[in-house]
């Protein structure tokens, strides 16, 4: 079988848990755990960031007729004319493919062949006023409309199967649940040789609470700096990751009302090396997403060993299992009392490591990875 991954509307390194999965699929494809022939749908960005994971059965291929843009404007001008004129786009696509997945959701390129469709979410339909006229306008074309034409869609949680079933009005026997896998090189207890390396000039401290979240309204962080002054724990500090979206002087705002600004530290878009031995240093993860449709830190952070304190929200109690204390995350004094517990009472932090390390072994990329190829050979006989 020769699939084609469509990433043509992808920029490396500014969409999180999206890119996070393609990338955990594609080293499992290049390791032989997946599709024989597997041609990515590269765009230039794409090209150069993901060199590395090209090898055995996958290939990538530069569509030089789709021109992506270097920011969000001509992003959205780029998908925009695909849209319009869906042949120039597709001129570049080997003509033989058996399938094409579209790993980012936004069906570009065109193509006759069946269609997987990833969708992570229904977000804007949930939670509608987190997003604009025009976005909510976007992601009906560029989410609903893409799975409404999927042969099958892939969702990540069954919390996000029922609202897509519900929401789209997608037939249940065409939405399957392919869980994220957790890299288990990458996210393991320590400490680890490299550790300090990765943090030298971070300027992070040892006591710290952690939250890796790109600045989207969902991810709740005014909530958190709330909480973090409600917690009276002068010497606790928070530390932020993630693209900032031109939101963190609003934040820095927020944390310079409520007395905490010293203490809050947003270190950016890090390397996977800092990613990881920032959970492994952390006193706990800190999780307060108002959404998710499936939520990796958590996991990422129980691999590695670190309590989880988390959002009782949409998938997240699905996809810690038990294995991470919940709180409300509209209430700043929740989130206190439950950072709190898990930061001062030793017998709960051991059973959260204990079980954490246990819930993080049941995801991988490599079953996630043998789902897909299933799910490919019934797309291509439908």
């Amino acid at each position: 079988m020769r699939v084609g991954l469509a990433l043509l509307t992808l920029f490396p390194g500014r969409v999180g848990g999206s890119e996070t999965y393609v990338r955990g699929l594609l080293r499992e494809y290049r390791a032989g755990n997946g599709p024989d022939d597997v041609t990515v749908l590269a765009n230039r960005h794409v090209m150069e960031s993901y060199r590395e994971l090209a090898g055995g059965p996958v290939r990538l291929q530069h569509v030089a007729s789709y021109r992506p843009g270097d920011g969000t404007a001509t992003r959205m001008l780029a998908m925009a004319g695909a849209a319009a004129l869906p042949g120039r786009a597709a001129r570049d696509i080997p003509p033989d493919l058996d399938l094409v997945h579209y790993g980012v959701t936004v069906p570009i390129p065109a193509t006759t062949a069946p269609r997987v469709v990833t969708l992570h979410d229904v977000q804007h339909h949930d939670l509608p006023g987190l997003f604009s006229g025009a976005e909510r306008a976007y992601r009906r074309w560029a989410y609903d409309g893409s799975a409404r034409q999927a042969t099958v869609v892939v969702t990540s949680s069954e919390f996000s199967r029922g609202r897509i079933v519900e929401k789209l009005r997608i037939e249940p026997e065409r939405v399957e649940v392919v869980h994220f896998g957790i890299d288990a090189e990458r996210f393991a207890p320590g400490p680890r040789e490299g550790d300090d390396q990765a943090l030298d000039g971070l300027g992070v401290r040892r006591r710290f609470a952690f939250y890796p979240a790109n600045l989207w309204p969902h991810k709740n962080h005014e909530r958190l700096l709330e909480a973090l002054a409600l917690l009276g724990d002068p010497e606790l500090q928070l530390v932020l990751t993630g693209q900032d979206y031109g939101r963190l002087e609003r934040l820095r705002g927020r944390a310079r009302e409520l007395g905490v600004d010293p203490r809050v530290h947003h270190l950016g878009h890090v390397p996977a090396s800092a990613l990881s031995a920032l959970y492994r240093r952390a006193e706990l993860l800190v999780f307060p997403s108002l959404y998710e449709g499936f939520g990796a830190p958590p996991l990422e952070a129980m691999a590695c060993g670190c309590p989880v304190a988390a959002s009782d929200r949409a998938s997240i109690p699905e996809v810690c299992g038990g294995a991470a204390l919940l709180f409300d995350p509209e209430s700043p004094e929740s989130i206190a009392a439950t950072v709190r517990s898990a930061l001062e009472d030793e017998d709960v932090r051991a059973r959260l490591r204990s079980d954490g390390l246990e819930r993080a072994k049941a995801f991988t990329w490599r079953v996630a990875a043998e789902r897909h190829q299933a799910i490919y050979e019934r797309a291509a006989e439908t």
